[in-house]
């Protein structure tokens, strides 16, 4: 291929064709064979090439146009300067040549590493117009925010515990292992790290949360293994075992049956679900009472029985149930019977876990949900306006270890405390109660030795409730209560691993069951039948 000097200076060599192939190839243009060709550029010759290229300018803008490249545009400006089209090819270049300098600045912002402060402000000095430069602005106001707040395994272990307790976060799972997986990718913490908090700590993060973090590579089952978690554990872990759900029940407006009512309160996560699962079970397995004769025609039938039979006695590892919803209330109605074969009429009522938070805002004059107004009525009905004359038990159960735990910027402690205001204010605690407790559960965290653990539960509930503790015990004392006292039960459900399983221990929850037994009045020959019917009437 000669070169445009070649062409210019033995122009009268080449034929008309030959100079249109060149002049379209790019090599020279048309006027440039015109003005520096010092006349030997034949007239004959370039009349035909100005014919060629006049019979060819459609066509060839038309392939020009459709690959819409520099090299093409050009390469047509400059076989036909005077084109109809030049302006439109003009144009296309003007919209090729920003569509470059939007990419050359996107590969830029692609480049940044977003957490790195000065590598972002380079960013915006070098384009401080770009809408990008927004968005590193945010960035930079984040990482400095974080670098005043600490980015560590502590910070970490805040957050996780912040996002499972924020009811405005729906994929909690998701949401904790994002957080976690920012952590690791920005090398803010090891691996390592989050083990050794696992290691103090096997209930830290959720069994899903932990799949997460071994289908990405962070982990490997040998890990956990390594840590002294029970084989079993891990095996259920790569089971994919999941957590029992449950569906809403129905509106529950009064306790259909002559029995004792006994009640169970908690706040979210406290572990009530959980221990009244175990209580069920152990009632329903003959070791304490002889036999549990359950009632198919109350509200919370189908719960009762799914969630007494998820803990195991056999030694084999058991599947924790799902959170219910914290506006439900079910009511969980069963006859039990003890050694000396009496019947005891008993319902259990766990309590809208919801519950406590709705009688903070109640009082405090906040805007309810229509589920929180619906829980709030659930309990007006049953302990207030449709208040039977069954004898009752109350059991609050509070988490070990979660008083500091936040839930919409209040701990347990300012919600527990409001909602005995509101249980003084409507006096739904009255004669006809009989005892009042209150259930430590994961009291494993306490880590006691033999008889350690009766003082260190007085020690921590004058820590962190005195003031909910002694209320309830003046309400005791105001209306006869168990002679004015109030009794604290240490809970556990054996041993838990990564927050869904568990190796039932049944002894805490036989505790319960024994109470519930010497509590509750019993009735021999039929009479608890023969009652019943009655009061169904």
């Amino acid at each position: 291929m000669p070169s445009k000097q070649a062409i210019i200076d033995n122009i009268e060599e080449y034929s008309a064709a030959e100079l249109v192939q060149y002049i379209k190839d790019g090599i020279v243009s048309f006027n440039e064979l015109c003005d520096e060709t010092d006349g030997y550029f034949p007239a004959s010759v370039r009349k035909e090439v100005q014919r060629m290229l006049a019979g060819s300018e459609d066509d060839d803008w038309q392939v020009a146009k459709q690959e819409n490249t520099k090299d093409a545009l050009f390469g047509f400006l400059r076989a036909y300067p005077t084109s109809n089209h030049r302006e439109e090819a003009r144009n296309l270049l003007q919209m090729i040549a920003e569509q470059s300098e939007r990419q050359a600045i996107e590969n830029d912002w692609n480049n940044v590493d977003k957490n790195d402060i000065d590598d972002l402000n380079r960013f915006i000095n070098r384009y401080p117009t770009d809408s990008r430069a927004r968005d590193a602005r945010k960035l930079i106001t984040k990482l400095e925010r974080e670098e005043f707040l600490g980015f560590d395994v502590d910070s970490l272990i805040k957050r996780v515990n912040d996002i499972q307790t924020d009811q405005r976060v729906q994929e909690k799972d998701v949401k904790v292992y994002e957080t976690i997986k920012s952590y690791l990718d920005r090398k803010k913490i090891s691996s390592q790290d989050l083990l050794d908090v696992i290691s103090r700590d096997n209930n830290f993060l959720r069994a899903s949360v932990i799949e997460m973090l071994i289908t990405d590579g962070y982990f490997r089952y040998q890990d956990f293994l390594h840590l002294g978690i029970d084989r079993k554990f891990i095996q259920h872990l790569a089971q994919g075992e999941r957590k029992q759900t449950f569906d809403s029940p129905e509106r529950l407006d009064k306790i259909n049956k002559q029995c004792t009512e006994v009640y169970f309160w908690g706040i979210p996560s406290s572990g009530k679900s959980c221990a009244l699962g175990a209580v069920l079970s152990i009632a329903n397995n003959g070791m304490i009472a002889r036999s549990m004769s359950k009632d198919n025609d109350c509200q919370g039938y189908g719960y009762m029985t799914r969630l007494a039979q998820l803990f195991k006695s056999d030694g084999s590892v058991g599947t924790l149930p799902e959170g219910t919803s914290i506006y439900s209330t079910y009511e969980m109605g069963f006859d039990l019977e003890d050694e000396n074969g009496a019947t005891h009429p008993i319902t259990c009522i766990d309590l809208a876990g919801e519950l406590v938070r709705c009688m903070y805002k109640s009082d405090a004059k906040e805007a309810l949900s229509e589920d929180e107004v619906e829980a709030l009525d659930t309990l007006t009905r049953i302990l207030i306006d449709n208040r039977t004359r069954n004898r009752k038990i109350h059991f609050f159960v509070l988490e070990y270890g979660g008083e500091n735990r936040k839930y919409e910027g209040l701990s347990q402690t300012e919600y527990l405390d409001a909602a005995l205001r509101y249980i003084e204010r409507t006096g739904i605690f009255k004669e006809d109660t009989d005892a009042i407790y209150l259930m430590f559960t994961k009291v494993d965290k306490a880590n006691a030795l033999g008889g350690q653990l009766v003082q260190i539960l007085t020690d921590y509930t004058e820590t962190n409730y005195k003031g909910f503790f002694q209320g309830l015990e003046k309400i005791c004392k105001d209306c006869e209560i168990n002679g004015g006292k109030v009794e604290r039960i240490p809970f556990t459900l054996g041993q838990v691993c990564f927050q869904d399983y568990c190796l039932f221990n049944g002894a805490s929850a036989g505790n319960v069951v024994k109470k519930l037994l010497i509590r509750s009045k019993g009735f021999k020959n039929g009479k608890a039948q023969k009652i019943q019917n009655w009061f169904k009437k």
